[in-house]
């Protein structure tokens, strides 16, 4: 029987994460295929309450395990800390890296497992995120990024999903982070380590997401890293609704300074790590563009996070 292993992490959005899990339920009693599903949550240190919401709730769910950490060390650590028990206690044929936000539809495992059983020369997959609508593609598998600036685009925003088989895949700079999903081989043997900050809590070289990225481009870093061989591809039939994170304001109309400050630092850290010697023109072309939209957005309290984020990476 196949085995499939899905990562979730939980931060203050306790009702994203229980109606994500729900929908991953739903789907595998739906599915035509028989495959064993674990889906392994992590609590990255919520407020009591959405703590005691969430244990309560998954309380009650089958194939479901929940651990709470008691300090929040970012979205790549929390899910290495879920990778390691995943490995530690199953044997899965594949893992799911999901965003809380996100719901499945009731065949999308099922065509994931499919593409990867029909190319198993890809590493990383991709799948069809849907805009809260259920009706409007936000993201085609993956993502084009320009690093001379540091800005992507979404491949296929804003088509309707009934005109997506005109879309042809591409090949994507990397895959949207929402939804990473992996044979174990390419989880396992498909990645380099990690280089800047060479070594987790253990002790141990960091193998799967890089923690110098507290929030944003940890998908963008596992791409850079992917080995020679392995492919990232899109299974467009994985249907994907995604609701948006309240908790960190993944939508730019309600954007909050966590998100600005770890957008703006990650990438900032990115271009250092693989752009060396673009930094000196995206660094001052970023800021500037991010003040004028913001200016623009009137979104003038934002300022403050996206200044504080370049003080902060300039004397670390």
């Amino acid at each position: 029987m196949i085995q499939v292993a899905v990562s979730l992490l939980n931060y203050n959005s306790s009702q994203n994460t229980i109606a994500c899990v729900e929908s991953l339920l739903n789907a595998g009693h739906e599915a035509k295929e028989s495959y064993l599903l674990n889906i392994f949550v992590t609590d990255n240190d919520s407020l009591a309450d959405e703590q005691a919401e969430l244990e309560q709730s998954l309380a009650k769910l089958p194939a479901v395990h929940l651990q709470v950490n008691t300090e929040n060390r970012g979205f790549s650590a929390g899910h290495n800390d879920n990778l390691r028990i995943i490995l530690d206690q199953s044997s899965p044929d594949y893992v799911w890296l999901l965003n809380n936000d996100c719901l499945v539809h009731r065949d999308t495992l099922s065509s994931l497992i499919n593409c990867a059983q029909q190319s198993p020369a890809v590493g990383i997959w991709g799948a069809t995120l849907l805009e809260p609508d259920g009706k409007t593609i936000q993201c085609g598998g993956g993502c084009f990024y320009n690093s001379w600036i540091s800005s992507y685009k979404q491949f296929g925003q804003g088509t309707n999903l009934e005109n997506i088989d005109q879309l042809k895949s591409e090949g994507f700079d990397y895959i949207a982070g929402a939804s990473l999903f992996f044979p174990l081989m390419g989880l396992q043997d498909g990645l380099h380590p990690v280089t800047e900050s060479s070594v987790d809590d253990s002790g141990a070289r960091q193998q799967w997401l890089n923690e110098s990225f507290f929030l944003y481009f940890e998908e963008l870093d596992l791409a850079k890293r992917l080995k020679p061989g392995f492919e990232m591809a899109w299974c467009k039939s994985a249907l994907i609704r995604h609701v948006g994170g309240a908790s960190i304001g993944t939508d730019d109309n309600q954007r909050t300074a966590k998100a600005e400050y770890y957008s703006t630092s990650s990438a900032l850290r990115f271009t250092r790590m693989y752009y060396p010697r673009r930094l000196w023109l995206m660094a001052p072309v970023r800021y500037l563009s991010k003040c004028l939209q913001l200016s623009f957005r009137g979104q003038f309290q934002l300022i403050r996070p996206l200044t504080r984020a370049y003080r902060d990476f300039w004397t670390e």
